[in-house]
């Protein structure tokens, strides 16, 4: 039931911490506060890695766009299938606070889902997309993404993270569909 590799998407480096792009390892990170695993660095894919149970969780350090790289890697290392996978990542088309969770799926112009895609040749491995937009007009995509949120923002990228680790939770419990059924579509706090 439960997915034996986590992902969480992002890039490397202090430069990277606290930015949108890297709302992935923000979740894996809240996860294993929580459980008080650490991550440690494993050259195997390049990643940061921990083990809770069963599952594996990895943060890759390929930077975003090859993170398909270490996602195989550790695939092949563990002899595992797609079928066990699942991705947290974020983005843009979801407004910040909102999540879809979903067995399979486009990258929907998503560097590092399409960096996964071609390193596995299929798209249907389980994602967590989690909301960060609306992009502002006027704003590059590429700017947006690797911006810190505001100090208007930090109440929800805060929701947003514990909403995540909410649907992942349940995901690894109770199973993927029992959570697309739990959270996808569900209304943010401020607009109840």
């Amino acid at each position: 039931m439960a997915q034996r590799l986590v992902v969480g998407l992002g890039n490397p480096g202090p430069a990277y911490t606290n930015t949108r792009h890297n709302v992935g390892f923000d979740v894996l990170d809240a996860w294993t506060r929580d459980e008080g695993i650490p991550f440690r660095e494993d050259k195997r894919g390049p990643v940061e890695m921990a083990r809770l149970g069963e599952t594996t969780l990895i943060k890759p350090l390929t930077y975003m766009n090859e993170s398909g790289l270490a996602v195989k890697a550790w695939m092949d290392w563990l002899k595992l299938s797609v079928k066990d996978v699942l991705v947290i990542v974020d983005d843009v088309a979801l407004l910040l606070g909102d999540i879809r969770l979903r067995n399979g799926g486009s990258a929907g112009g998503h560097n590092g889902l399409k960096s996964i895609e071609s390193q596995l040749g299929t798209n249907a491995y389980a994602r967590l997309r989690c909301g960060i937009g609306p992009q502002p007009p006027m704003w590059a995509l590429e700017d947006f993404v690797l911006g810190r949120f505001g100090p208007g923002e930090q109440e929800a990228r805060q929701e947003l993270v514990k909403t995540a680790l909410e649907a992942l939770r349940c995901c690894q419990q109770e199973g993927i569909e029992v959570a697309m059924n739990r959270f996808n579509g569900r209304m943010r706090p401020e607009s109840k």
